[in-house]
């Protein structure tokens, strides 16, 4: 899986993300719009290629994304019967939402 430090905005402050909720994101951001379907099997190809014994189960991924649109990273659109989910935030307002936080540490 892609390893990448992401991280998400809970009340005005910035805490890590998993691994999941990162390669999830990466998927959204690529694709728009998507539903559980859409990024499982994206998943399921890269686990396949990588020979990975250990497949993501389809309601890992569902409750993950279910929980990035708690978290309000994702919103999340249930006017039909298939949910779809799109990101709230670009990467670049991820990315400058973690930089103001590292710079007001320092």
């Amino acid at each position: 899986m892609i390893e990448i430090v992401l991280y998400r905005i809970v009340m005005g402050s910035i805490s890590s993300i998993s691994n999941l909720e990162a390669n999830i994101l990466l998927i959204v951001w690529d694709k728009s719009r998507v539903t559980t379907r859409e990024v499982h099997e994206v998943f399921l190809k890269k686990e396949l290629k990588e020979k990975d014994a250990n497949f993501t189960p389809y309601t890992t991924i569902m409750a993950t994304l279910n929980s990035l649109a708690r978290k309000n990273i994702l919103k999340m659109d249930k006017s039909q019967k298939t949910y779809f989910y799109s990101a709230r935030l670009s990467r670049k307002e991820l990315a400058k939402s973690i930089i103001q936080t590292v710079v007001k540490k320092l």
